[in-house]
């Protein structure tokens, strides 16, 4: 649970620095190219340059909102209240058998009782295929933790 909720503040924390860093950045006129134009040919370039590079900072930015932070603040009440999505099924994918190492892994799991399949994310060791296992997690990042 405390993986859970470091993972999904950080999240958020992190994303809220980029976009105070990019604000500033714009704020004080800041240019990403740092050269000086020597001639008025490259000066035009760097100013084209500089206008694609806005561009993708402005389009990576809300890509990141929308994917990453939205998702990681709609799961705030569901870490607050302790009131995750608990499902207990058999594995169908992505189980990593024989490998006892932690890392991140995705799972798919078919609920034993309404016969729906859930995809989740979790850090942990390998289970097989048909086991059956319980876990927990957040609806709209599907990162959780595996119980028993």
């Amino acid at each position: 649970m405390a993986l859970l909720m470091f993972r999904t503040f950080g999240v958020i924390i992190v994303s809220f620095i980029v976009l105070i860093m990019y604000v500033l950045h714009r704020k004080k006129n800041g240019k990403f190219i740092k050269r000086r134009a020597v001639n008025e040919e490259e000066k035009i370039k760097y100013q084209k340059w500089e206008k694609i590079i806005n561009v993708m900072a402005v389009v990576g930015l809300l890509i990141l909102g929308i994917f990453i932070t939205v998702p990681c603040c709609l799961d705030i009440p569901y870490l607050l209240s302790n009131n995750l999505v608990e499902v207990t099924g058999e594995v169908t994918q992505g189980a990593m058998s024989g490998e006892n190492s932690n890392s991140e892994r995705r799972i798919h799991i078919r609920d034993e009782k309404t016969g729906e399949e859930h995809s989740l994310k979790y850090w942990g060791t390998g289970s097989d295929l048909g086991d059956k296992i319980t876990v927990r997690y957040l609806p709209h990042t599907e990162y959780g933790y595996v119980v028993e």
